[in-house]
């Protein structure tokens, strides 16, 4: 029989042995997590908004992105196109260039170009080229920009254009007839083309102008020709004469104020300022996907390789005080579905 020492011995051996397996194997797996590409390895991301930075949607949008990056340790930077207030032409061949400039400059790894303007004045003149682009918030169809190419692929947004009517019926079910009232960008036109092409149980009007002089006229004219209005966005709306846009709150304050039909609208600041219902589209899920597409093509996959997408979460919002004020009874099962806004 072995001695008692000789078998003690072996036993720590054996214990030593074993530890130092463990530590080379949890110094290897820890090697290769090293070295393992990351998203962030201080490499640098560029966004372009169309629009300035306290713009609701650009809030959102940011928030979406900036939640999902913060952990990577990139180094980010913002440009705004300031699309909304000023439209003319010589603004929007002047603040092109200057985002081309800002792009030279500062060299990223990747650019996220935010909605339709800055698709069509930046976005477009890099396709085919070197450095990859993510666009977020495109409401026109991606072939109008020739995308997606090999360097560019991004977020679509799509509209809850039926699933609002859906709930402006349950709200007030002998809705027959509707108008969409909306100012007259490219963002806004794209909208009301996917609009015509919805089949909807609601007649549809459709008017866009970027004069508020019209924008109250119709308003006012179509008080006792349709059930309801249906506001989309309001602003590139002007005094006429003026370069700069109206502050949109002032527009739909006007509309509310001077209008006794009830509203369905698709952006939830929309609801939030005063209208009564609509189901809408999240700027937060729109750079939260935007960023996660960003992620993996700092991590190597290609653009070319990552399909188009689009997030489907809509949110059900009703303005309780405007429903009030419409004498609207909002039923129990709403409620249970619903956001409610009190403002």
């Amino acid at each position: 029989m072995p001695k008692e020492g000789s078998m003690g011995r072996r036993k720590f051996l054996a214990v030593i042995g074993g530890v130092v397996v463990l530590a080379t194997v949890g110094s290897i797996l820890g090697y290769i997590a090293f070295r393992r590409p990351q998203a962030q390895a201080g490499k640098k991301i560029l966004l372009i908004f169309s629009y300035h930075s306290d713009y609701p949607w650009v809030v959102e949008e940011t928030k979406g992105i900036e939640d999902t990056l913060k952990d990577k340790e990139l180094v980010i930077e913002k440009f705004y196109m300031d699309t909304k207030r000023r439209t003319s032409p010589e603004w929007m061949e002047k603040v092109a260039e200057d985002a081309a400039m800002k792009i030279a400059e500062f060299s990223p790894d990747l650019v996220i170009v935010l909605d339709d303007n800055a698709c069509e004045l930046v976005a477009m003149k890099y396709a085919g080229k070197s450095l990859p682009f993510v666009f977020c918030g495109m409401n026109r169809d991606p072939k109008d920009y020739g995308f997606p190419a090999e360097n560019i692929t991004g977020v679509i947004e799509r509209h809850y254009i039926k699933e609002t009517i859906e709930l402006l019926k349950r709200l007030i079910p002998n809705v027959k007839k509707a108008a969409i009232i909306t100012d007259s960008n490219p963002t806004s036109i794209a909208f009301i083309n996917r609009v015509k092409e919805t089949a909807l149980s609601v007649e549809i009007l459709e008017f866009a102008t970027n004069d508020f002089n019209a924008w109250k006229a119709k308003v006012r004219e179509l008080q006792p020709q349709v059930d309801a209005i249906g506001l989309f966005t309001y602003h590139t709306i002007k005094e006429s004469g003026q370069e700069e846009s109206l502050p949109p709150d002032d527009v739909l304050q006007w509309t509310l104020e001077n209008s006794k039909l009830p509203e369905f609208a698709f952006l939830d600041f929309s609801i939030k300022g005063g209208a009564l219902c609509g189901v809408t589209l999240s700027g937060y899920e729109q750079g939260k996907t935007t960023a996660e597409i960003a992620i993996k093509i700092l991590e190597g996959t290609k653009p070319g390789d990552i399909p188009i997408e689009s997030p489907e979460k809509g949110n059900l919002m009703v303005n309780k005080k405007r429903a009030e004020e419409l004498d609207i009874e909002i039923s129990e099962d709403i409620l249970k579905d619903a956001e409610i806004v009190y403002e």
